[in-house]
C-alpha cells in the first residue's frame, strides 16, 4: 500500500525527467545550430545526467 508522500515523489520525479529530457532535446538542438568551433556542452551534460538520475527514482518509486 502506497503511501501519499510515495505517489507524490512518483509524479514529482516522473515529470521531472520528462522536463529534463525534454531541455537536453532542446539544448542539444541549440548546440548542433551553432556555427563555433568550441561547443559549449556543460549544461547538456549536467541536465542529461540528472534526467536519467529522476528517471531512475520514478522506477524506485514504482
Amino acid at each position: 500500500m502506497k503511501t501519499i508522500l510515495t505517489k507524490a515523489a512518483l509524479v514529482i520525479s516522473f515529470l521531472m525527467a520528462i522536463y529534463l529530457f525534454s531541455y537536453c532535446y532542446v539544448e542539444a538542438l541549440r548546440i548542433s545550430d551553432t556555427d563555433v568551433d568550441k561547443k559549449e556542452g556543460g549544461t547538456f551534460l549536467v541536465m542529461s545526467i540528472m534526467a536519467f538520475v529522476f528517471s531512475g527514482l520514478t522506477y524506485l518509486f514504482i
